[in-house]
C-alpha cells in the first residue's frame, strides 16, 4: 500500500510539473518563402518592402518599419594603391618594453540575497523532513 501511495504521488507531481506545456495549443507557424509572409498563432509579419514600410501584425497591435530599397551594386574595384614606404628600423635591443598590466574580468554580480534565502530554506526543509523521519522511526 505505501509504495501505491508513493507512485501516485510521483504521478500528481510530474503531472502538476508538466500541466503548464500540456495546456498550451500548438501554434500554427506558416512561412512563406516566396510570398515574403510568416505567421504563428495570430502573429503575422511580411518582409516585402511595399511602399517604403515592413509591416508586422500580433493580436491589435501593429508595427510598422520603414525600409529603403537595396544599395546599387559596389563601383569596379580601382587599381592596388603603391606599397607605402619602408618604416624606420626598431630600436636597439638594449630597452625592453614594460610589460602590460595585467587584464581583470569584469564584475559578475555574484549571488543574490533572495538565491541565498531560497537556498537555505530549502536546506531548511530537507533537514527538517529528515528529522521528522528519524523521530517518527
Amino acid at each position: 500500500m505505501r509504495k501505491l501511495m508513493m507512485l501516485a504521488a510521483m504521478l500528481a507531481v510530474a503531472l502538476l510539473a508538466a500541466s503548464p506545456a500540456l495546456a498550451q495549443d500548438e501554434p500554427a507557424v506558416v512561412a512563406d518563402a516566396k510570398a515574403n509572409v510568416a505567421g504563428a498563432g495570430g502573429a503575422k509579419a511580411e518582409a516585402e518592402c511595399k511602399d517604403g514600410v515592413i509591416e508586422a501584425q500580433a493580436g491589435g497591435v501593429v508595427a510598422k518599419a520603414p525600409c529603403a530599397p537595396p544599395p546599387p551594386p559596389p563601383p569596379k574595384a580601382a587599381p592596388a594603391p603603391p606599397p607605402p614606404p619602408k618604416a624606420a628600423p626598431p630600436p636597439p635591443p638594449g630597452a625592453a618594453p614594460a610589460p602590460a598590466p595585467a587584464k581583470a574580468l569584469p564584475p559578475s554580480g555574484g549571488i543574490g540575497a533572495p538565491a541565498l534565502f531560497a537556498l537555505g530554506a530549502g536546506a531548511l526543509l530537507v533537514g527538517g523532513g529528515l528529522l521528522a523521519r528519524r523521530i517518527i522511526r
